[in-house]
């Protein structure tokens, strides 16, 4: 504590010299030392830790100030997408799939439409993937409506992330299984995403507005007729 020479500093922290000016330097240009003249020495003193919050706390707004920029950003991306022409991406292998799944995830506030077997899609990008996927799906307010199967059901005590209800903004209703759900598929905004669900760890995202119409139409004619989960 108090004012000290960087030697002092130095043969105290037992580090060099030259690695304490530098050190020094950075933490002035930060306000978290303050340098002083003294006798023709310069000496430095370490400020309260009172400092150092207000400087975490000015980084932590200027952050959330990026992200909100960055959040605005992709919402005018996505709308210039829409308003092209139609756009397909193929994903191929379990990493290309996770990524666009995330897809999903640079929207906010929003409904997406699902038509998918928890038990298939599980065993292409595992359980962890997927528990945290829905954190951030239900921390960015995306709700899903979700056609399952009636067989493949998984547990939602072994699969808290699978729970139905208000908590994980996820509603679901049962079809047959001779639907064929060889292809999982979801639908948001003008984006319509395929992945198949056996051994081809394949996908594609197809952005067109006629698409996801048509797919959308399909997905309410068997949702107004499938049974409700529970």
């Amino acid at each position: 504590s108090g004012l000290m020479t960087a030697s002092e500093l130095a043969r105290q922290a037992n580090i060099a010299r030259t690695a304490v000016y530098d050190m020094l330097k950075k933490l002035t240009r930060l306000g978290l030392v303050t340098e002083t003249q003294k006798g023709g020495v310069k000496m430095f003193a370490v400020q309260p830790p009172e400092k150092l919050k207000q400087l975490i706390d000015e980084k932590g707004a200027a952050l959330d100030l990026a992200k909100a920029e960055l959040d605005s950003f992709n919402v005018q991306y996505h709308a210039k997408r829409k308003a092209g022409r139609p756009r397909v991406q193929i994903f191929e292998g379990k990493k290309e799939l996770e990524q666009m799944m995330k897809d999903m995830l640079l929207y906010r506030d929003l409904t997406v439409r699902v038509f998918w077997p928890p038990d298939k899609a599980i065993n292409a990008l595992g359980a962890d993937f997927f528990e945290k996927f829905h954190q951030e799906r239900v921390a960015r307010n995306i709700s899903i409506q979700v056609l399952w199967p009636e067989t493949g059901i998984l547990p939602q005590k072994k699969f808290a992330f699978l729970e139905v209800g208000p908590k994980l903004k996820r509603e679901v209703r049962i079809v047959p299984s001779t639907f064929n759900f060889n292809f999982g598929y979801a639908i948001y905004g003008s984006t319509v995403r395929f992945i198949s669900l056996g051994k081809d760890n394949l996908g594609f995202l197809v952005e067109s507005r006629d698409l996801a119409e048509m797919m959308n139409a399909q997905f309410e004619m068997i949702w107004r007729g499938a049974k409700r989960y529970r």
